[in-house]
Formats: structure tokens, sequence, C-alpha cells
């Protein structure tokens, strides 16, 4: 069973560049470690890297606050 992460991270500096694209990041949050136009193809990339639970999410157009 993997611990559960109760912390806040500021994403806004690593998302920035994937603005209205699917993000899936690493278990702690911290890394990206794909992106993709669907959940379908994010999920897939991320899976191909290793990594079998990614935390995924869809980046905002336009960065603000933002609480994943």
């Amino acid at each position: 069973m993997r611990e559960e992460i109760n912390t806040q991270i500021d994403l806004s500096k690593i998302l920035g560049p994937y603005s209205d694209k699917w993000v899936a990041l690493s278990f702690d949050g911290k890394e990206i470690i794909a992106s993709g136009e669907t959940v379908k193809e994010t999920l897939e990339k991320a899976k191909e890297k290793g990594e079998k639970s990614p935390i995924l999410t869809k980046v905002p157009k336009e960065y603000g606050n933002y609480v994943l």
C-alpha cells in the first residue's frame, strides 16, 4: 500500500508549458511523467514509462489559482 500524500506542492512553474493539455504526475506529485491531448494518450505514455498509478489532471488554458 502506498503512503498518503498530505502536502501542498506549487506546480505552477512545471505546468506552465502544458497549457490546455492532460498531464500525468508521479505518485508524489512532484514530476511530470507524460502529457497529451487526451486522458487515454497521457495514461498510455505514463504506463510506458513505468508509472503504474499516475495522477492525471487537465492543465487550464490560463493558469491561476487551481487546486488539484
